[in-house]
């Protein structure tokens, strides 16, 4: 498993306002890849992608609100 972790400047985060955060993607051998990006805030989201070509996408705000929380279906 490879992973990789890096911060970015201010961008606009779920809450609506502008903030710094970090990154962490991270790759098995076979196929599954995890990004999570947790802002300054607090707000953050995680991106999974699995073996099988499913997506799951979350996105939670700073107040702990869930704003997305969705499942894609792989083909």
């Amino acid at each position: 498993m490879t992973s990789t972790i890096s911060r970015f400047d201010a961008t606009l985060a779920p809450c609506g306002h502008q903030h710094d955060g970090e990154r962490c993607v991270a790759e098995d051998d076979q196929g599954l890849v995890t990004e999570q990006v947790t802002f300054s805030c607090g707000c953050r989201t995680a991106r999974e992608e699995f073996h099988d070509g499913s997506v799951h996408h979350l996105v939670v705000n700073h107040k702990h609100k869930v704003l997305v929380d969705e499942e894609f279906r792989g083909e």
